[in-house]
């Protein structure tokens, strides 16, 4: 992903001798001879790829709840939770007690347990949709599982996918992922476009991209494609194109869509579960036939899952007619089940409202400083879950996210860095998520943080990019 983005925005890669950059390395030199030995035996010097950011990432020595410690010492707050999946952070004593308990008794039997069957029983319990799941090892797979799902409910072969939408690390997942000006197409049309060059033409030709948040255009592409689409898939924020919350009325559009067509309709909620113990789908109400899930229901370990209508779920059953072929070494392992059950037990209503508020707390004291600034960037979201991006206006699609990351060009890797530096670990593309160890108190820690990283970086946005001032 963040390779295909640094193509588009243009000189990011090439900043090394930037006085700003400089001052990131003279903070983290220790982390600089691990990201060289790294590079011996990775390519690139890491493990994954969204994790890789430029001139080389920080090395983690250890984390406990909200907190950080790199190898050069420097204490920082996680506003990224291991991208949002750690809701309670790291090493949390129910959650380390619930491993520990299990870690004796075997992690992986290749046969159901009880922690398995009282996970699932709990994701049944706050969501409605859910009547049964699977469990898988990653939220790629999850959504992989649910497309396979729909074919074989449906005997179509095309998906729909939104533009800027990701679902995991495969070629359906990724197309059109990020639009790229060039190749995109037409707003009411987008064209299915190639993230990198290992992708199929069968693979694009199978898959219809929709505008996000257009629900006219939605409806006449459906209308169009409908009777050849086995599958809707769409999250209810797009996570990895600045964190765009859809709209109620495009989410009912896909769902009344859907219905008339005999479509299969997937809610992609690996992130978007931490917006209410019912997920983003209790938020909007609506209500899909597949939900994919994720990140916060391991207890920080690798997990997904897919679930939703019984009779859908119900082709996965080997005793069904022809089933659907999910087999997963390590899915429903007891150690993840472990972790998850322990952490979501411990994930209650007022847990979800309360880093909601933060997550508000946080968009509002960001959005002040960026005022006081002069600076033409505003923080969005929704809950938990927040990007920044150098626009006026909140973005409405990921075409609009794109063409504020490629107007920022270099300054937002200098925010990044800056941010590093006084303590403030976000994602790379400036993405923040709140999590329950956090208190009103860190929040207000990393208001002043951005405050004094814009008074650091404004003469240079002055010298290098006024477009991003205040007229």
């Amino acid at each position: 992903r963040n390779a295909e983005r640094n193509s588009i925005l243009g000189g990011l890669i090439a900043m090394n001798e930037h006085p700003l950059v400089t001052e990131y390395r003279n903070f983290s030199p220790n982390s600089a001879t691990f990201s060289a030995r790294a590079a011996q035996v990775f390519p690139g010097g890491d493990t994954r790829a969204s994790a890789h950011y430029k001139p080389y990432p920080l090395a983690i020595e250890r984390a406990t709840g909200s907190r950080l410690y790199d190898i050069d010492g420097h204490e920082l707050i996680d506003f990224m939770n291991n991208f949002t999946s750690l809701i309670h952070g790291h090493a949390h004593p129910e959650v380390v007690a619930a491993i520990q308990h299990q870690a004796p008794l075997g992690s992986a039997y290749a046969a159901s347990n009880d922690t398995q069957i009282e996970l699932a029983e709990l994701i049944q319990a706050r969501v409605p949709s859910i009547e049964q799941l699977r469990f898988t090892s990653s939220g790629t797979e999850g959504t992989l599982m649910a497309i396979r799902c729909a074919r074989a409910a449906t005997g179509r072969q095309k998906i729909m996918k939104m533009e800027g939408g990701y679902h995991g690390s495969y070629e359906l997942a990724e197309v059109s992922m990020v639009p790229h000006p060039q190749r995109a197409g037409e707003l009411h049309a987008p064209a299915s476009t190639p993230v990198d060059p290992s992708f199929p033409a069968s693979v694009l030709e199978d898959t219809v991209i929709c505008p996000y948040n257009q629900p006219e255009m939605a409806r006449q592409l459906i209308q169009k494609h409908g009777t050849d689409l086995a599958a809707i898939i769409v999250e209810p924020m797009l996570g990895s194109m600045g964190m765009v919350p859809a709209t109620a009325e495009f989410l009912q559009c896909l769902r009344t869509m859907s219905t008339e067509f005999g479509i299969v309709l997937i809610f992609d909620e690996v992130i978007t579960f931490r917006l209410s113990t019912a997920g983003a789908q209790a938020q909007y109400q609506v209500t899909p036939d597949l939900t994919c899930l994720g990140k916060i229901i391991g207890g920080g370990l690798p997990v997904g899952a897919v679930g939703g209508r019984r009779d859908l779920m119900a082709l996965f059953s080997p005793d069904s007619k022809s089933p659907v072929m999910h087999a997963s070494t390590f899915s429903g392992n007891a150690m993840t089940m472990a972790a998850g059950l322990a952490a979501m037990r411990t994930y209650t209503n007022s847990d979800a409202e309360r880093i909601n508020r933060l997550g508000e707390q946080l968009r509002s004291g960001f959005n002040r400083e960026f005022k006081a600034a002069g600076v033409n960037a505003q923080m969005f979201g929704n809950g938990s879950l927040s990007n920044i991006l150098f626009a006026p206006n909140a973005p409405k699609d990921s075409r609009d996210s794109l063409a504020a990351m490629i107007s920022a060009g270099e300054i937002s890797q200098l925010l990044h860095l800056g941010m590093l530096r006084r303590g403030i670990y976000s994602a790379a593309r400036l993405m923040y998520a709140t999590s329950t160890p956090m208190a009103s108190d860190d929040i207000d820690h990393a208001i002043s943080a951005l405050r004094d990283t814009l008074a650091e970086l404004k003469p240079y946005i002055e010298s290098e990019n006024p477009r991003l001032l205040v007229a």
